[in-house]
């Protein structure tokens, strides 16, 4: 298959000459890995909130990923588990992604997650390095903790409607 590329930027317009900027070193498998690992984290996001919070009409509300992470900042989580700042700062990625074709997401702009990572997985964790494993890794450990919630949450209803 022929090698795609994407039309080139505008970088400058100076004393009417305009620069060119190309879109050559972009990592589209990172990028869409890490947008996937977004998608993924908000799907079991708005399963543990529809637990939570079930009086709640989901589909009329239309909540932004923003607001349903702050529902989950009225809970007290137990430090060790609290990963809304690390979701939070997932997000403020996710919205430089979509706002700036040529951000490049780098193990340093993942640190937040790393952080959780070995605040949750405790000392003896060795920490991935390279930012795909990190996403996957983070994203493993969000979706299992609200994974964990929404089992709960829904074996109390059985219980109490039984």
């Amino acid at each position: 298959m022929k090698k795609m590329s994407l039309p080139p930027l505008v970088l400058d317009i100076r004393d009417g000459n305009v620069t060119w900027q190309r879109l050559d070193n972009l990592n589209y498998e990172l990028l869409g890995y890490f947008l996937s690992c977004h998608l993924i984290i908000e799907h079991y996001l708005d399963e543990y909130l529809k637990t939570r919070y079930p009086e709640l009409d989901w589909n009329a509300s239309r909540q932004t990923f923003g607001q349903k992470v702050s529902l989950l900042a009225t809970d007290n989580y137990p430090e060790k588990y609290n990963s809304i700042p690390a979701i939070k700062h997932l997000n403020s990625l996710r919205n430089k992604l979509s706002h700036n074709i040529d951000f490049k997401i780098g193990s340093v702009d993942l640190l937040p997650l790393s952080h959780y990572l070995k605040k949750c997985c405790g000392p003896e964790f060795e920490d991935p390095t390279e930012p795909k494993e990190i996403l996957d890794l983070f994203t493993s450990m969000v979706c299992v903790w609200f994974a964990s919630g929404i089992s709960s949450t829904a074996r109390q209803t059985r219980h109490t409607r039984g």
